[in-house]
């Protein structure tokens, strides 16, 4: 089957505790994030365009990349989380850092062949360990079956 490819820019993304940033800037080119002293890890979230149907049948999500960029050498997504609507249905341990801010094996989550009735959501864990983190999110992408 055909893939279609859906994609969402970086100034979508959503942080859990805002509040906890010491800077957030939605940019027309992506969303820069750095967090305060003392807060070395945090949840963000990205709604993704699905499509109720492809070729008149359900479709499936095959995986999703996260392009973006590490601030610092210690900065990381670390765990992801795929959302049928408000229902969970992935938990994926990753280490996605460095520089990806082109499409590469090195930023992509794969998710088999997961049903989506209810919208997509991506959940994204940026962890720095003991630091406070900082990273540029530039895009979110979703192949669909």
């Amino acid at each position: 089957m055909a893939l279609t490819a859906l994609w969402t820019h970086g100034n979508a993304v959503v942080p859990e505790s805002p509040q906890q940033l010491e800077k957030f800037i939605q940019l027309g080119f992506g969303t820069d994030v750095t967090s305060k002293q003392g807060v070395p890890k945090m949840w963000f979230h990205v709604p993704m365009p699905t499509p109720p149907l492809l070729n008149g049948q359900r479709p499936k999500l095959k995986r999703v990349a996260l392009l973006g960029k590490s601030g610092d050498v210690s900065s990381a997504i670390r765990r992801v989380h795929i959302f049928d609507g408000s229902d969970r249905v992935q938990d994926k341990g990753v280490l996605i850092s460095g520089n990806n801010l082109n499409f590469n094996e090195g930023c992509v989550v794969q998710t088999g062949s997961q049903p989506i009735f209810k919208g997509l959501g991506i959940s994204m864990f940026l962890d720095a360990s003991s630091v406070p983190f900082s990273y540029f999110f530039a895009a979110f992408g979703a192949d669909w079956e």
